[in-house]
C-alpha cells in the first residue's frame, strides 16, 4: 500500500483526509513544516500532501526543501491551500509542486488528484527507465565505436611492421586505454615469444599461458582471468571484468578482432622469415656448389696437362734413345706408331676434358646467374620492407582513442 503523508496545522483537516484517503492508501500526519521535513525523510511516503499557510515554516518553504533534498526531490508534492488565486498557484509550480487543491475539497476529487499524481508518479519513472537505458545504449555504442576505432588503427598501424615486439607493444598500446592488463604469446618460427604490458612474462605465466593454448580452446576463463587463444597468437587477459557483464562482453568480441588481426600477421611474418631463410640457403648452396665445380674443373685442366706433359716428355726421350737399342727397322717403326697412337689418344683425351671444363664453365655460369638472382630478390624484398615501413605509419606513434568513424 502506497504512503501519503499529510501536512497540516489543522487536525480536523488531517483527519478529513485520514478518512478520505485510508481506504486505499497508508497515512502518516505532521501538523507543522518541520515534522513533515522529518517524516518524509525517515518514513519514505510516496505523496506528500502539503498545507500552504502554516505557522513558523510555510508550505512553500517546506516545499522547496524538499526539493533540494535528494532523498526526497522526486516525491510529489500537493499542495492544499485555501487560496485559489493564480499567484499561490504560479509559486506552487514554481517551488516544484505537482498539483493544486483549493480548501475544501471533497473526498472524491482529492481521490482523483492522488490517483492522477501516482500515474503521473509512474509515467515518470517509466520515463527515466528508459532515458537510463536509452544513455546506456548510446553510451554503449560510443565505446563500442571507439573501440572499433582503435581496431582499426591497430591494424593501420602494424601493416607494415616487420617485427614482433613492435605488434606486441602496439596491440598494448589499445589494451592499456581499455584498462587491461595483458600478456602475449607468439608463435613463431623460432618457438614461442612472449610479451607483457607491465613488467616481465614469470616462467609460471609463460607455463599457464603454454598450457592454456596446447588445451586448443579459445576462451578460456579463470578467475579474474581470461584467455582467448588463435592458432599463432594466446592473449591473457589479468584483470577482465568478470563482475560487469556488459563489459565482459564487449571485450570479448571486440579483441578477437585484434587477434585475428595480429595471427594474420604473425604468419605472414613466419612466411616472410621462412622465405629469406630459404632464399640465402640456396643461394649459399649456389655458391658452394659453382665454387666446387671451378675447382674441379681447375684440377681436371691441371691433371690432364701434366700428363700430356708427362707423355710428350717419354716420346722425345724415347725418340733419341730408340736408333741406339739395336733394333731392326721394322722393331723401330712399331714403337714408334705405338707411342704416337698414344700420345693422340692422350691428345683426345685431353680434348675431351676441355669439352667436360668448357661444360663446368656455363654450368658456373648459370650457377652464378641464380645465385645473383636470389641475391637481387633477398636485397629487393629487404629494401621494399623499409621503404613501406618508413612510408607507413611511424612505429612510435600512439594509437588514440580520439577516433571519427565517420
Amino acid at each position: 500500500m502506497q504512503k501519503v503523508l499529510v501536512v497540516d496545522d489543522d487536525g480536523l483537516v488531517r483527519k478529513l483526509v485520514c478518512r478520505a484517503l485510508s481506504s486505499e492508501y497508508e497515512i502518516l500526519t505532521a501538523a507543522n513544516g518541520a515534522e513533515g521535513l522529518d517524516k518524509a525523510t525517515t518514513e519514505n511516503p510516496d505523496f506528500v500532501l502539503l498545507d500552504v499557510e502554516m505557522p513558523g515554516m510555510n508550505g512553500f518553504e517546506v516545499c522547496e526543501r524538499l526539493k533540494q533534498n535528494p532523498a526526497t526531490q522526486d516525491k510529489p508534492v500537493l499542495f492544499l491551500s485555501g487560496l485559489s488565486g493564480i499567484q499561490q498557484r504560479m509559486l506552487g509550480y514554481e517551488k516544484g509542486a505537482a498539483d493544486f487543491l483549493v480548501k475544501p475539497f471533497e473526498a472524491s476529487e482529492l481521490l482523483a488528484k492522488l490517483r492522477l499524481l501516482g500515474q503521473f508518479k509512474r509515467d515518470r519513472e517509466q520515463l527515466d527507465q528508459k532515458a537510463r537505458h536509452a544513455s546506456a545504449t548510446a553510451l554503449t555504442a560510443m565505446r563500442g565505436s571507439s573501440e572499433l576505432g582503435l581496431a582499426i588503427q591497430f591494424i593501420e598501424a602494424t601493416y607494415n611492421v616487420t617485427d614482433f615486439e613492435t605488434i606486441a607493444r602496439r596491440f598494448f598500446d589499445v589494451t592499456n586505454q581499455l584498462g587491461l592488463n595483458c600478456a602475449l604469446m607468439f608463435r613463431t618460427r623460432g618457438g614461442p615469444n612472449f610479451f607483457s604490458a607491465k613488467g616481465a612474462v614469470s616462467p609460471l605465466e609463460k607455463e599457464v599461458i603454454s598450457t592454456l593454448y596446447d588445451a586448443g580452446v579459445r576462451f578460456n576463463d579463470f578467475g579474474h582471468r581470461t584467455q582467448i587463444n588463435y592458432s599463432r597468437v594466446a592473449l591473457l587477459i589479468k584483470n577482465m571484468p568478470m563482475d560487469d557483464p556488459q563489459a565482459y562482453g564487449r571485450y570479448k568480441d571486440f579483441l578477437p578482432t585484434m587477434l585475428g588481426s595480429t595471427d594474420a600477421k604473425v604468419k605472414a611474418l613466419n612466411t616472410e622469415m621462412a622465405l629469406v631463410e630459404q632464399t640465402r640457403n640456396l643461394t649459399q648452396s649456389f655458391n658452394v656448389v659453382r665454387e666446387t665445380l671451378v675447382q674441379v674443373g681447375a684440377n681436371l685442366q691441371s691433371s690432364q696437362s701434366e700428363v700430356l706433359n708427362l707423355l710428350e716428355t717419354t716420346i722425345q726421350g724415347l725418340d733419341q734413345r730408340i736408333p741406339t737399342l739395336g733394333l731392326d727397322e721394322d722393331q723401330e717403326k712399331y714403337l714408334i706408331n705405338t707411342l704416337d697412337g698414344a700420345l693422340l689418344s692422350s691428345q683426345r683425351i685431353i680434348d675431351g676434358g676441355e669439352s667436360a671444363r668448357a661444360a663446368f664453365q656455363t654450368v658456373c655460369r648459370l650457377l652464378e646467374h641464380l645465385a645473383d638472382r636470389q641475391n637481387k630478390l633477398l636485397h629487393e624484398v629487404v629494401q621494399e620492407e623499409k621503404t613501406l615501413h618508413s612510408s607507413g605509419a611511424p612505429e612510435d606513434r600512439e594509437i588514440s582513442s580520439d577516433v571519427e568513424l565517420f
